[in-house]
């Protein structure tokens, strides 16, 4: 595992060199065939009611807990790889950040997800790999890699996960966040407590299944990432060279006795930077730093439009 001396014993080209191959990776991964950048629309359920979406066909209905996609005849929708001819039910009972079925059709994903919101919950998010945002991408704006940022760190993991409600990126949603440890930082010879979520994945239909009735329940957006955190943070950029909502890094705790630094300019734009279409959690007050980190991703221009 690399550590904080490894990175210090590095020459400034060396460094650069590294963190250029870390920047292609990221903006590959952001780009990718059905990545944040496919986002094209994101259209609200409302309870009781029935919705068309512009380019997929078909017909979603929302009853309480539960929403049915209906089919349009002779459009091949595909849903875990097999054509729908017939309505499907989908039942979601638990408070959480659900990403919850997929549905493809000609080349176009329809996301159905689940948020904690006051008066929305259900959500059809559409992924278009020719949205407008992924064939203007050019690239995220970022400060000039510097050494100065990778500052020693040391990882303390919380005995106990705890809970951590956040507000989002839209004022009437919530995220539940699980705090599984903090990370202290020194900066300018001054420690910092950052507090280290669980990770998130993007991947649909995580579901268990009750052995003895056999009925499926769907899980949230947090299965398989237990080695993986990320912590969110805004700064003295914040709002202003950089996005208003915070940023994130991500962080892999496969080892986490061997963490002994941590590379601000890694620092990334979180996915509603680049999208009007997202439900990005903000930066738990813990995280908010009077200082300011002039190091990692600047704020993108955002070139979609937003939803009605």
């Amino acid at each position: 595992m690399t550590t904080y001396q490894d990175i210090q014993n590095l020459s400034d080209d060396e460094y650069t060199a590294l963190w250029n191959k870390l920047r292609e990776a990221r903006e590959a991964q952001l780009n990718s065939e059905y990545g944040w950048l496919s986002l094209r629309s994101i259209d609200w359920l409302s309870d009781n009611a029935t919705i068309t979406i512009d380019g997929f066909p078909g017909q979603w209905s929302q009853q309480g807990n539960t929403v049915i996609y209906t089919p349009e005849p002779g459009k091949d929708v595909v849903n875990h790889g097999e054509v729908l001819t017939e309505p499907k039910e989908i039942t979601v009972d638990i408070t959480a950040d659900v990403n919850v079925e997929d549905f493809d059709y000609e080349g176009v994903r329809a996301q159905l997800i689940k948020r904690i919101g006051s008066s929305r919950t259900f959500a059809v998010r559409q992924r278009d790999p020719n949205s407008i945002t992924r064939q203007r991408f050019a690239g995220i704006p970022h400060f000039k890699p510097d050494k100065r940022w990778v500052v020693p760190a040391r990882y303390v993991p919380l005995p106990q996960w705890e809970n951590v409600e956040t507000s989002a990126v839209l004022g009437d949603l919530s995220h539940n966040e699980t705090a599984i440890g903090d990370l202290y930082v020194e900066v300018d010879g001054k420690e910092h407590r950052i507090v280290v979520l669980q990770g998130h994945n993007d991947d649909s239909a995580w579901i268990k299944v009750d052995e003895k009735t056999g009925k499926k329940a769907y899980l949230d957006n947090r299965q398989n990432t237990k080695d993986y955190g990320f912590i969110l943070l805004r700064d003295a950029t914040s709002g202003k060279e950089t996005y208003g909502g915070g940023r994130a890094l991500h962080l892999d705790f496969t080892d986490p006795d061997g963490i002994t630094y941590l590379d601000f300019n890694q620092t990334g734009n979180l996915p509603c930077a680049f999208t009007y279409f997202c439900t990005c959690p903000f930066a738990p007050e813990e995280n908010n730093f009077d200082f300011a980190i002039t190091a990692g991703e600047k704020t993108p221009t955002i070139i979609d439009t937003p939803a009605e």
